[in-house]
């Protein structure tokens, strides 16, 4: 049975992993100088490292870590709403099949 306390958590540590990489990218254009925002970037991924663990503990490896990949889409409407990245036709095909992929794994049962 899917575990919705770990597919909650999943999608956390999703977010928390997103979010971390625009922290990330804001920081990495005052490299080699470690700022707040690279701080800020390393705190969010230990504490989606923490979520990350404890929904292991609550559900099934191959049902969380698919669902952390949902990440990469939620860092692409980041990166267009923060930065105003364009997303090509090609990387939105990629991002509608990773999603595609992470609903398949969501509805399986065992």
């Amino acid at each position: 049975m899917i575990k919705l306390k770990a597919i909650g958590l999943a999608l956390l540590c999703a977010f928390l992993a997103a979010t971390a990489q625009i922290f990330q990218k804001i920081g990495g254009n005052n490299l080699p100088e470690i700022t707040w925002p690279i701080l800020i970037g390393l705190m969010l991924y230990t504490i989606g490292w923490i979520v990350f663990i404890t929904a292991l503990k609550d559900g099934d490896l191959t049902v969380v870590f698919p669902i952390v990949a949902t990440s990469y889409i939620i860092a692409a409407i980041y990166a267009v709403m923060i930065f105003n990245e364009q997303i090509t036709m090609l990387r939105w095909i990629g991002i509608a099949l990773i999603f595609a992929g992470v609903a398949m794994i969501g509805v399986s049962r065992k």
